[in-house]
């Protein structure tokens, strides 16, 4: 999927209208056919405003355009959703608790080979 088409794909899923949309960051609707078409792009600072009332961060928009190696040292757009803003959001505890789990079930993989590396 293009940016265009994911800024089109939240914002239905979200049920708002281009209009409200336009409206909620300060363009007109015919900008926001312009974005959901790949006509043009929205600029750094309504693409903040675009970000912020979506609900999404820019991953999910530019998620396609990067391929899946450029992520091998840092997390995807599916884990960072998934487990980091969760780990994240753990206080000191819960954060020693989760670390512990996954060493210890990185060591049995390791030692049972079931570790792709």
């Amino acid at each position: 999927m293009s940016i265009g088409s994911r800024i089109k794909e939240r914002r239905t899923e979200l049920h708002i209208t281009q209009e409200q949309l336009a409206d909620r960051i300060g363009v007109t609707k015919g900008a926001i056919a312009n974005y959901e078409n790949e006509v043009s792009t929205p600029k750094i600072g309504l693409m903040y405003r675009l970000l912020d009332v979506l609900d999404c961060d820019a991953n999910y928009l530019h998620q396609d355009n990067m391929k899946s190696s450029t992520f091998d040292s840092c997390s995807t757009p599916e884990e960072f959703n998934k487990l980091i803003r969760k780990y994240r959001a753990l206080d000191e505890r819960g954060r020693a608790i989760v670390e512990t789990i996954l060493e210890t079930e990185y060591k049995y993989c390791a030692e049972n080979g079931g570790l792709d590396t």
